[in-house]
């Protein structure tokens, strides 16, 4: 299996392919969940940003205060020269699970496929695990973290429900784009829209977090087994 959280993996498959790609579905199908999320005044992040054009289509229907993060440092630079007329809009090299931002900065944050990149790799459970605990960090009181992923509730639901996140979650659907007339027009991908109720707190260190995501797994694995 490709080697999806490490950044070496997605440099060579930006070199060898310089262009724009969507995962699970483009801009269109999520205008609407979008525009009941986001005010133009909004300061949004894209976690995972790749060469996706939905931050580009965001920026043209007003929302311009973006900062779009990713691991691989050849399609931010990509990113960057494809779209510099864009220039209210940021494109910075970043690892997720060690964002370089200040507490409570941002309105939005927006996840499109990252969770599910993650989730393909090694120490897979704890690694979305520093990412939510990240972007928590980083969203402000009362701030939307929207996430677009291909897995159902049983397999993504609770690591949004985690201790020390201070997340409050609603589940969507989005159909899948029907290319073929053998496709399922039943199918869909999910959205799981996030609310953030609380700061951390100073006593949420990090000494047993290792005993946590124990917990963690072998609850998750009593529920799916069930």
């Amino acid at each position: 299996m490709p080697e999806y959280g490490k950044s070496e993996y997605w440099d060579e498959r930006y070199k060898a392919n310089d262009t724009t790609f969507d995962w699970f579905v483009a801009y269109e199908p999520l205008k609407d969940l979008f525009g009941g999320v986001l005010k133009p005044e909004h300061k949004i992040l894209v976690i995972g940003c790749g060469n996706s054009r939905v931050s580009p289509q965001l920026y043209d229907a007003g929302f311009h205060n973006i900062v779009n993060v990713d691991i691989s440092e050849v399609v931010v630079n990509q990113m960057r020269a494809r779209y510099k007329e864009m220039d209210r809009m940021e494109w910075l090299r970043m690892d997720v699970l060690k964002l370089e931002f200040p507490d409570s900065t941002f309105d939005v944050v927006i996840d499109k496929g990252t969770i599910d990149s993650l989730l393909c790799g090694s120490n897979s459970f704890h690694n979305v695990y520093q990412m939510n605990k990240q972007v928590s960090r980083v969203m402000k009181k009362g701030g939307k973290y929207v996430a677009v992923t291909y897995g159902q509730p049983d397999t993504r639901i609770d690591h949004y429900r985690r201790k020390r996140l201070h997340f409050e979650v609603e589940h969507k659907t989005v159909d899948k784009p029907v290319f073929s007339s053998d496709a399922s027009p039943t199918s869909n991908y999910h959205v799981y829209l996030i609310t953030k109720t609380d700061d951390a707190h100073d006593d949420e260190g990090e000494d047993d977090d290792d005993e946590e995501d124990d917990d963690f797994y072998d609850k998750f694995q009593a529920n799916v087994n069930s």
